[in-house]
């Protein structure tokens, strides 16, 4: 298999980036100076990215991957904290960031300078026992900011950029927006399905709620747009539904599960404005994406992931550990795939390992298939929520809290951070410390005063929120 981006030459002329202040670079403009930024790297060198949704840093991200640099990727919302905290696990030999952080890496070598970004070379020796098979690293749970990360190899990001290329129908004609950070998996796999493809990218900063995404929109004729859940929340109160979008081919969704209103609005809303709108399902530990559902199934397979991407299959295994065959009984989903992780790592010497989950993938999601075979989310096994798409690790919440001096405690739920408290604390400072660490929106985080703690995720517990 081609490593990702080799085509890219192929695309040549071709508009590749249109950065904020409507400035257009070509493909030959980017690879140009992603492989300036290449010749910098010496070999078997261990890369950390700060990414943001900028035309310098997804040009250096396209300059490692085609110069097979083992990278870690980290977004720019991270808190300097934590990516200090990378850095000391894991010794980078290069650290590609935003000009603005260079002040905190002020100790290393700044080798090179784009018009916002820095390429700084560390004094940490070179860690030789890197396996070749590791290309990049991508974080667990975005906003929980654990060190540890997901092994992503050339195989498993290709087969599924490819893949999705494929059943998306993408075409170098064809022009994209960005709505979500660089560094979150499904955001990443946009920006390389897209490239891949010698498409057109607008990097955008600006929300669904400002004028000047929405002129961007219009100007550049965007043909598909991305999102989580709380993305298409936000596009229906701006009355979708009204919206002149002719230009729209798809729309896709990802990053947690619609709510059944959701679905319902938008299912009628694209069907009667001729755009196709795809439920999809993945995880950072799949490269991303694992199943799409057809748009001609989506009123007859309603609230369905779909099925598993071409050469991939799921399975649903029973609490004995042994496969179900019979259609509607739960169990937990397994996915089998080429573009399945190598595994984790969380120091460095973990990147000595090669593939060790073998294409198999224990997805933590409960679900059930129907008579045909397409798959149903139910809920999941252990204690992770989605917000804006972002896997939250609530034990993780719950002990920072409590280094605080708050002892409370976090519920599932895949649209906000939920939290029981059994005091009567400031929940504001509360939303304040989860902000300031973890980034999470405030307006995203419920906070509600029960008795006492009642049995784990229990119905009760829920009802305090509803």
């Amino acid at each position: 298999m081609t490593k990702l981006f080799d085509n890219l030459e192929k695309f040549k002329d071709r508009t590749a980036l249109i950065d904020s202040d409507d400035i257009e670079y070509s493909y030959k403009d980017i690879l140009e100076e992603s492989d300036n930024i290449g010749s910098q790297i010496e070999k078997k060198s261990l890369v950390l990215i700060i990414a943001s949704n900028s035309v310098d840093s997804i040009m250096g991200y396209i300059s490692f991957i085609r110069s097979n640099t083992p990278s870690i990727l980290l977004d720019d919302s991270f808190k300097v904290g934590y990516a200090k905290e990378v850095i000391k696990k894991y010794k980078p030999n290069y650290i590609f960031s935003p000009k603005k952080y260079f002040e905190e890496f002020n100790k290393f070598h700044n080798l090179c300078s784009l018009k916002n970004y820095s390429l700084i070379k560390t004094n940490f020796k070179r860690f030789d026992k890197i396996n070749t098979e590791n290309l990049l690293l991508l974080s667990t749970s975005g906003t929980t900011q654990s060190p540890k990360f997901v092994r992503l190899s050339n195989l498993n990001l290709q087969s599924n950029t490819k893949s999705i290329i494929n059943y998306l129908k993408i075409k170098s004609h064809h022009t994209t927006i960005t709505t979500m950070p660089m560094g979150y998996s499904y955001g990443l796999s946009i920006l390389n399905t897209h490239l891949a493809s010698g498409s057109k990218i607008v990097v955008n900063n600006a929300t669904i709620f400002e004028k000047k995404f929405w002129d961007k929109v219009y100007k550049y004729k965007i043909s598909s747009m991305g999102g989580v859940p709380q993305f298409y929340e936000q596009l229906k109160r701006l009355n979708f539904e009204k919206m002149n979008l002719t230009n729209l081919i798809y729309l896709t969704q990802a990053g947690g599960k619609l709510e059944d209103g959701l679905l319902k609005y938008f299912g009628s809303a694209c069907k009667k404005k001729r755009i196709e709108f795809f439920v999809m399902y993945g995880q950072t530990e799949a490269s991303p994406r694992m199943s799409y559902l057809k748009w001609d199934k989506f009123f007859s397979k309603y609230g369905s992931i779909g099925k598993a991407l071409k050469g991939s299959k799921f399975k649903i295994l029973d609490k004995k550990k042994k496969y179900i065959n019979e259609s509607k009984k739960i169990g937990e989903l397994i996915y089998f795939g080429k573009n399945v992780s190598l595994g984790y790592a969380k120091v460095l010497k973990d990147l000595r390992n090669g593939d060790i989950n073998k294409g198999k993938l224990f997805t933590g999601d409960l679900a059930y298939k129907d008579d045909e075979n397409y798959f149903y989310i139910t809920g999941r096994k252990n204690r992770i929520s989605k917000v804006f798409g972002l896997r939250i690790n609530l034990d993780d919440v719950e002990k920072h809290l409590k280094k605080n001096h708050y002892k409370i405690k976090c519920i599932p739920d895949n649209k906000y951070l939920k939290i029981l408290t059994t005091k009567n604390y400031s929940q504001i400072n509360i939303k304040k410390i989860i902000n300031d660490y973890y980034g999470i929106n405030k307006n995203f985080i419920l906070i509600s005063k029960v008795k006492q703690f009642a049995k784990l995720n229990s119905f009760k517990e829920v009802a305090k929120f509803n």
